[in-house]
């Protein structure tokens, strides 16, 4: 049943602590553990667990190396928004079907008033083509039961029975983050033979989807860094922290159009931005707004340091060039988005003045006399150096076909295909100083800002999302011809425990891709 009559609180009233529960869930599902400590995470809390080449571990030897910078070879693929979000029915959204564009329940409803059955029984290919990528999956693999599909609209009925309503940032985030550098670029539409002969067109989307639930429930043990805490909200923070910064960003400067003059006289250039650990509240009473708060005084509490972030950043996607997945939320929403880039620059942490010297940005523990950080820092540390790190990401677009979309913008002289790639990705700054011992050694710093990365992660280089009836699917299938029967079991059994079968998935975007489009 859908209706609900319980009086569910909103979602905006509830407790910190139960957001952190669902937050909580989600890390767990991602390292795949039942049960975190901080212990447990803190071992992992090492940028060298998490690279698969760890080269560098002092400014200078990065500089050398020319790593200031690093784009990845290959962009990890975009994710389809809709076909990831419980809210949107995960794998059980007819995306391409117009009516299904509303809230969870009423979405539910007009997909067990209109079943995939009788749109199969049908015949229309167009009509078929609008299924839900469950829906086509289970006819694909012949189970009349669509069992994969009740599993995608029990996750949201389960949140629903929960909260009253699916939260919008529940879904399968962490299956497509690594689904997207892990498996191939699905890029062309594959039409394939439900064992009836009825031909199923399965787009692109309808492939990353597959993949990343795939990814979501039967991925490999990962490599992870990044803390959890155990201390519920709200958090004691020092306000001796809560200053607010004014810093120069070249990466803004250099993407903002330049101001008039003549139009704007008292305008200051585009690139200055204000940065705090502090709050801003609003007050009714008063019409204004006051900034509170400052660091997260727990140690557990501070998620991922600088140092981990930035030496993890630069010898995954720098040296070993390939990517790792953030967390880019650092609230209680989890937002897994894979990295393709990383550039930096750096600001002096006493002065405040930025600059792309490491030298004049480095400024001796002894000479720092505005720390307002002194009570927080290493023991060992020598020096600090500020740096402001511009990120780019890979993002989930709503556009259900990303790989083929053309902008109304566009022209015949724009290259549509980096257009495409550059609407895929998103960039984010962080600001923050890195602690270094005698010998240079990044060993530490301080966020100087809340918005941080909360955690990271990548799988092993060449590991590969499984279920356990791999081996069942045995002998070979000719994609132009209905799967073996033996695959059928297979898949049938992995839908079961919610999730399709690899190599049915892997060998679907294979074969996609092999196609010659005219």
């Amino acid at each position: 049943m859908i209706e609900n009559t319980t009086p569910y609180p909103p979602l905006s009233e509830l407790s910190e602590a139960q957001l952190l529960q669902a937050h909580d869930y989600t890390r767990q599902q991602i390292i795949g553990e039942t049960e975190l400590t901080r212990a447990a995470l803190a071992r992992n809390d090492d940028p060298r667990n998490l690279a698969d080449t760890f080269t560098h571990e002092t400014l200078d030897a990065i500089e050398a190396a020319g790593l200031r910078e690093a784009t990845l070879p290959a962009q990890p693929w975009a994710g389809h928004f809709v076909t990831t979000g419980t809210a949107a029915g995960l794998l059980g959204c007819r995306y391409l079907d117009r009516n299904t564009d509303q809230e969870w329940s009423k979405h539910f409803t007009y997909i067990r008033n209109h079943p995939a059955k009788v749109i199969l029984q049908g015949g229309l290919e167009n009509w078929i083509a609008e299924l839900a990528p469950a829906e086509k999956y289970d006819a694909l693999v012949g189970d009349a039961e669509q069992t994969l599909t009740k599993r995608m609209w029990a996750k949201g009925q389960a949140a629903f029975d929960q909260y009253g309503e699916v939260p919008a940032w529940f879904g399968i985030c962490h299956g497509w983050a690594p689904a997207a550098f892990m498996l191939p670029r699905p890029q062309h539409a594959l039409t394939l033979a439900a064992p009836d002969g009825t031909p199923i067109t399965f787009h692109p989307a309808d492939m990353k989807a597959l993949a990343s639930l795939l990814w979501a429930n039967a991925a490999p043990r990962v490599r992870f860094v990044g803390g959890r805490c155990n201390i519920e909200p709200p958090y004691e923070t020092d306000p001796a922290t809560g200053r607010v910064a004014r810093l120069f960003n070249p990466f803004i400067a250099a993407t903002s159009p330049p101001l008039d003059p003549a139009e704007f006289p008292d305008a200051e250039p585009p690139g200055w931005v204000e940065v705090t650990l502090g709050e801003y509240q609003w007050n009714e009473e008063t019409g204004e707004s006051t900034l509170s708060g400052g660091r997260i005084i727990a140690a557990e509490c501070t998620d991922t340091n600088p140092a981990t972030w930035h030496l993890a950043l630069v010898n995954q996607l720098g040296v070993s060039q390939r990517s790792m997945v953030m967390d880019a939320s650092f609230n209680n929403e989890v937002w897994n988005q894979p990295l393709y880039a990383y550039q930096y620059t750096y600001f002096n942490p006493q002065t405040l003045v930025q600059t792309d010297d490491l030298t004049a940005a480095s400024v001796a523990m002894a000479d720092f006399s505005d720390d307002i950080f002194t009570s927080y820092r290493a023991p060992q540390a020598a020096s600090v150096v500020g740096v402001i790190m511009r990120v780019t990401y890979v993002v989930e677009p709503f556009e259900n076909e990303p790989e083929s979309h053309v902008p109304e913008w566009a022209t015949e002289s724009d290259d549509l295909e980096v257009i495409r790639r550059e609407l895929q990705l998103s960039t984010q700054d962080y600001y923050y100083d890195l602690e270094l011992d005698a010998a240079g050694k990044v060993i530490g710093g301080e966020w100087y800002t809340r918005d941080h990365p909360d955690f990271l992660w990548t799988p092993p280089a060449g590991s590969r999302a499984v279920t356990r009836h791999e081996a069942a699917a045995t002998g070979e299938w000719d994609s132009t011809q209905p799967l073996p029967e033996s695959w059928h079991v297979a898949a049938q059994a992995a839908a079961r425990e919610g999730t399709p079968l690899a190599t049915l998935v892997e060998s679907m975007i294979a074969a996609a891709n092999a196609q010659v489009m005219g």
